[in-house]
């Protein structure tokens, strides 16, 4: 029996297509733990760390911190259209991340696409970022939030947190009967209040119960 030439492409199309498959199952980023990467520079991997931080750009990328015990590295989630799925990870998340390792300003970095990002697990205390909190607050007014920034611009009854050193995200804070006198400038901590609009500051505002540092060496 002969076979014409345009079935033995399609054949030996499907043959091509099923390799390619095999090859895909068993090819997979060698996993890297955080304290190694700057030994895979260029190289496509996997690694994994609890979040830390997390902020947006204006650009509408996504700048995600991870940490071990020992060790802190920069994701930088490189997508004009992270959408909601910023949202899904709060401070405390554990996370895998597949991306290339590179360099930037001296300190090394996973470029990682937005698909790259799996959480593994959830933290129990649901604590968010202030950008997250920001770009849409009207989602968490006039409920209890936990929320993780700097302080910075501290007063008798205000304080402001904010999302990084860039200060790009802002969020204010109302002291009420919470005492901040050990409060200090650029100190990271957590905020437990409810979210507010304040229509005379055409703004929302956190009203504080609460607050910590996030090395829990302090609770007030």
């Amino acid at each position: 029996m002969k076979h014409t030439p345009g079935i033995m492409v399609v054949i030996f199309s499907l043959i091509g297509l099923g390799i390619l498959y095999g090859v895909s199952i068993f090819t997979e980023s060698a996993y890297v733990p955080l304290d190694k990467i700057a030994q895979y520079e260029t190289a496509f991997i996997r690694t994994k760390g609890v979040v830390s931080d997390l902020s947006v750009t204006e650009s509408g990328h996504m700048r995600v911190n991870i940490r071990t015990d020992q060790t802190e590295l920069l994701v930088f989630v490189n997508s004009a259209a992270v959408g909601k799925k910023d949202l899904d990870l709060c401070y405390g998340d554990e996370i895998e991340v597949e991306g290339r390792v590179d360099m930037y300003q001296g300190e090394y970095e996973i470029i990682a696409p937005i698909e790259g990002i799996k959480k593994l697990t959830s933290s129990s205390s649901n604590i968010s970022f202030v950008s997250q909190i920001a770009t849409r607050p009207e989602e968490y007014e006039r409920t209890r939030i936990s929320v993780v920034g700097y302080t910075d611009d501290i007063f008798k009854r205000v304080f402001y947190l904010i999302s990084d050193e860039n200060g790009r995200y802002r969020m204010r804070v109302v002291v009420g009967d919470v005492p901040i006198s050990a409060l200090q400038k650029d100190t990271k901590i957590i905020a437990e209040g409810i979210l507010e609009y304040n229509p005379e500051d055409m703004g929302y505002e956190l009203n504080l119960l609460s607050w910590r540092d996030c090395k829990g060496e302090k609770a007030m």
